[in-house]
């Protein structure tokens, strides 16, 4: 049986994501594999790895609540987590999770579900990486790698207002609104809502900790952070708590010349901006959204080949790209597509 060390953090947003990167490279120099829970105290809004602020958040009514935003290492769209919410991590030799991202995602899910199932609760898997109670989202899940090492990532909604996340969401209209109120009701649920009651986080952490450990065979140690991991998540979270990160990494275009799109598919959601100098030529190209890539790395290697590129020979350029790149729900062929929708409009 594997021995995983179990560790139990709560703290701020850029200490925990820190924690994120910190772990998966020192489980990929040799650590010992780690299952974290944690809990984000004082609440984040967090955007995905390749989403940009500016499109997806609103920051007056952050700031209003006294919450804090930060990015995710990984994929994915936003979410709010707080103390009303539990986070899990696993960091572990990608053998340990069935090798692939994919089935690293699974065999995950499935920790959660049976969490959930001795809560009382009936949950089942949804593609590509939710869990799911009666048609409705109760936990999310992604994942990342680094080398033959995976870190996995995800939630477990014990309560949830939704009034706040349309709050601190940016919305074009109240109509929007109000369908988005709708379809949270209709598409999200949490612990307490299936179970009629206010459920304790500590009732949640003992589940999933029996959980976790049964259905990935695992035995826990008692050991926590790695003198090297504590000195490194200090570090780290001065880049997680920096504008350059949580801001600048995917800004948004301004200017003459900005073309958009932004296209629902089954990996997520894809926004596109397309700067053109001229008939044919592309200056820049920005792409954001809720979608997963490996290499984490891809989307920003896409966007500085396409510049100063022209259009007739993006299908090369995305082609030869896309034979070193992982994408779940969606393909090179679909950004090849959308790009071009965007080129033409």
């Amino acid at each position: 049986m594997d021995q995983f060390r179990f560790i139990l953090e709560r703290n701020d947003q850029s200490h925990i994501l820190a924690g994120e990167e910190a772990l998966l490279d020192s489980v990929s120099h040799g650590a010992k594999p780690v299952l974290r829970f944690v809990i984000f105290d004082p609440a984040a809004v967090l955007v995905g790895y390749h989403q940009s602020v500016e499109q997806e958040v609103n920051l007056d009514e952050i700031k209003k609540r006294g919450w804090s935003v930060g990015r995710r290492p990984t994929g994915g769209g936003t979410i709010v987590m707080g103390p009303w919410q539990m986070g899990w991590e696993i960091y572990s030799h990608s053998s340990l999770l069935g090798d692939t991202p994919e089935n690293a995602l699974r065999r995950s899910a499935d920790a959660v579900i049976e969490t959930l199932d001795r809560m009382g609760i009936k949950a089942s898997f949804r593609p590509k990486n939710d869990v799911e109670v009666n048609g409705r989202k109760i936990s999310g899940i992604g994942a990342f790698s680094e080398g033959k090492y995976i870190g996995v990532t995800g939630t477990i909604l014990v309560d949830f207002n939704v009034d706040d996340m349309l709050a601190v969401m940016k919305m074009s209209s109240e109509k929007m609104k109000d369908k988005l109120y709708k379809d949270f009701r209709d598409r999200l649920t949490w612990v307490n809502r299936e179970l009629g009651r206010n459920v304790e986080i500590g009732e949640v952490i003992s589940q999933a900790r029996s959980s976790f450990a049964d259905v990935l065979g695992i035995k826990f140690v008692d050991e926590g952070y790695t003198s090297q991991e504590v000195e490194e998540i200090e570090k780290l979270n001065m880049k997680y708590s920096s504008s350059d990160w949580v801001f600048n990494i995917r800004k948004t275009m301004e200017g003459e010349g900005v073309k958009y799109l932004e296209r629902k598919l089954p990996g997520g959601l894809v926004k596109i901006q397309v700067k053109m100098a001229g008939k044919g030529m592309i200056e820049s190209v920005l792409i954001t959204g809720d979608f997963f890539v490996e290499p984490r790395r891809a989307i920003y290697d896409l966007e500085a080949r396409l510049k100063w590129s022209r259009a007739e020979t993006i299908d090369d350029e995305i082609r030869d790209w896309g034979s070193s790149v992982k994408m779940i729900g969606m393909t090179p062929q679909d950004l090849f597509n959308l790009i071009k929708e965007v080129i033409n409009s």
